[in-house]
C-alpha cells in the first residue's frame, strides 16, 4: 500500500464499492438483528456476526485496494458517506414512530394488582405530549 495517485475513474469506482460494501454491511446487520430476535442465545449471534462483518469489509476493501492505499482509504469514505446519508434519511422516521406509538415496556416478572389478581406490566410508559407555546 504505498502508491496513491489515482484516476478518477479510480476515485469513483472505490466510492461505489464503499457505497456497497456499507449496504451489504447494513443488510447483514438488519438480519442479524432478525435473527437474533429468534434466537436462544443472541448474545453469540450478535458477537459471530459482527466479527465476519467487519472481517469481510476489511477484506473486500483490501481486495479492492489493489495495495493502493487512496483506493482504500476512498472506500472507508464511500462507506461512511453512505451510512451518514442513510442515518440522515431514516432519522425523521424514527421520530415519528416513537411520538405517534404507545411504548409499553414489558418485562419477564409482573406485578399483581391485589385487588383482581391480574398481572400488569411494570413500567407501562406513554410519550410526552407536546407542550403548547403560550402566546404573549
Amino acid at each position: 500500500m504505498n502508491q496513491i495517485m489515482l484516476t478518477n475513474t479510480d476515485v469513483v469506482v472505490s466510492l461505489l464499492t464503499g457505497f456497497i460494501l456499507c449496504l451489504i454491511y447494513l443488510y447483514l446487520l438488519w438480519q442479524t438483528i432478525d435473527v437474533a430476535r429468534k434466537s436462544e442465545h443472541p448474545g453469540l449471534i450478535l458477537f459471530i456476526s459482527a466479527t465476519l462483518r467487519i472481517f469481510l469489509l476489511i477484506l473486500i476493501s483490501l481486495v479492492f485496494s489493489q495495495e493502493n492505499l487512496g483506493r482504500f482509504l476512498l472506500i472507508f469514505c464511500g462507506f461512511f458517506l453512505t451510512r451518514v446519508i442513510l442515518l440522515k434519511l431514516m432519522k425523521p422516521s424514527f421520530k415519528r414512530e416513537i411520538e405517534t406509538n404507545e411504548i409499553v415496556y414489558h418485562t419477564a416478572e409482573k406485578s399483581r394488582d391485589k385487588k383482581t389478581n391480574t398481572s400488569k406490566p411494570l413500567l407501562a410508559k406513554t410519550p410526552a405530549k407536546r407542550k403548547k407555546k403560550s402566546s404573549k
